[in-house]
């Protein structure tokens, strides 16, 4: 090959890979996925009360830290973000859940305990509201999205069992959704409060979203219980009418890796991307691993240089709130650099807004990829484009 076919193939590589950048929108805001909501996207909440519901077998913990003889009660809220126009398009519907974080706050006095439902001055932390960033995102292209509460999840049992009850809240609100949507039916109905204002609304929702088109997206904690829910061993217990069409879990809690059980946590067939950040000590490339002992077709995993854990929710971030932090370590003489504090190596530090945007780029383009069928984000996830190369590193590892 000639210097010059050489160059001229590279210029061609160049042109390409930026024609495909420009045709793929970054997240609403380019430079902040914090800015308002576009006004293509309308953003509205629902609340059935702290203790809608309770899980067989999943308890409470009494004052002494011990399990209950009482089921734990169990919120069921939600925040959605929807196009103006969704009805009758019967758009993919993907759910967000969050993790392990404190339930209730006092806010004036700068105080966090772990409770539900909360008591006195202490008030419910609405973790399921901390990432508008990929709600706003997926909305703007063509999604419904709800992210779910789990603070009464968090108040309960830990392990195994707290695994199944995250499952099945979305389970329930995945039984609402299909109720509401395909036949103008459930609690959902009238519930609908705008998320500006609090003022009931009542938005057109029929025909919106397809309950056989289904993303989940779980951080910490709420990975596992995504893991769970999107399982083979426990697809008998997914509501009928749904199905499952990808997973990918933020920063997702380990499972219990050398446990004989791990199949309920084992993603087999349904498409898995993963997110591991280096200064966070939670969520690595276990369920990728444990996925590609099942021959997993499609099975990803990004490494996201500087990212830590808490900065994907905005209310567990530092600033966002009683209990909120910057949860990566800041080793001394290295300022702006941070680890996970298992290993020596050190990254520049990414920073809250700038994490949220890779968060949104990435998180955006495996359901756009797997949802909505839509090949031009191919490379991205094989690691042939890196859209957000100017604010850090993303190495990408397709399992096989």
């Amino acid at each position: 090959m000639t210097r010059m076919t050489t160059l001229i193939r590279l210029s061609v590589a160049v042109v390409l890979a930026a024609a495909l950048l420009a045709a793929l929108p970054l997240p609403a805001g380019s430079a902040s996925v914090d800015n308002p909501v576009p006004p293509a996207v309308r953003v509205f909440d629902y609340d059935l009360g702290d203790g809608a519901m309770t899980v067989a077998g999943f308890h409470a913990m009494d004052p002494r830290g011990m399990p209950s003889p009482d089921l734990a009660p169990i919120e069921l809220t939600g925040r959605v973000y929807a196009p103006a126009d969704a009805a009758g398009r019967r758009l993919p519907l993907v759910v967000i859940a969050h993790g392990l974080f404190w339930s209730c706050a006092d806010e004036e006095a700068d105080k966090v305990e772990m409770g539900w439902p909360c008591q006195g001055p202490f008030t419910g932390i609405d973790s399921d509201r901390g990432y508008d960033h990929l709600g706003r995102t997926l909305a703007a292209r063509g999604m419904v999205v709800v992210s779910v509460g789990a603070n009464g999840v968090n108040a309960g049992e830990l392990g195994d069992v707290a695994d199944r009850a995250r499952a099945k809240v979305v389970f329930r609100h995945l039984a609402m959704w299909r109720d509401l949507v395909e036949h103008g039916t459930g609690p959902l109905v009238g519930a609908f409060h705008s998320a500006r204002t609090g003022a009931a609304v009542d938005p057109d929702l029929d025909g919106a979203a397809d309950l056989r088109n289904v993303g989940l997206v779980g951080h910490s904690r709420g990975g596992r219980g995504m893991m769970w829910a999107a399982a083979e061993k426990n697809r008998d217990k997914v509501p009928e009418g749904v199905r499952i069409s990808a997973v990918f879990g933020l920063a997702a809690a380990g499972p219990p890796f050398m446990d004989k059980n791990f199949r309920r946590v084992q993603v087999t067939d349904t498409p898995l991307m993963t997110w591991s950040g280096t200064c966070d000590a939670t969520g690595r490339d276990e369920y990728n691993r444990l996925a590609r002992r099942q021959g997993n077709p499609v099975n990803i995993g990004i490494t996201v240089h500087g990212a830590n854990h808490n900065n994907l929710n905005t209310r567990w971030a530092a600033g966002g709130g009683a209990g909120g932090e910057d949860d990566a370590l800041h080793p001394a003489g290295h300022p702006g650099r941070c680890t996970d504090g298992f290993s020596d190596e050190t990254s520049r530090t990414l920073g809250p807004r700038a994490e949220r945007t890779v968060a949104a780029t990435y998180v955006r383009a495996f359901l756009a990829r797997y949802l909505q069928h839509d090949r031009s984000y191919d490379p991205i996830l094989r690691g042939r484009v890196h859209p957000v190369a100017g604010l850090t590193q993303v190495e990408v590892r397709r399992y096989r």
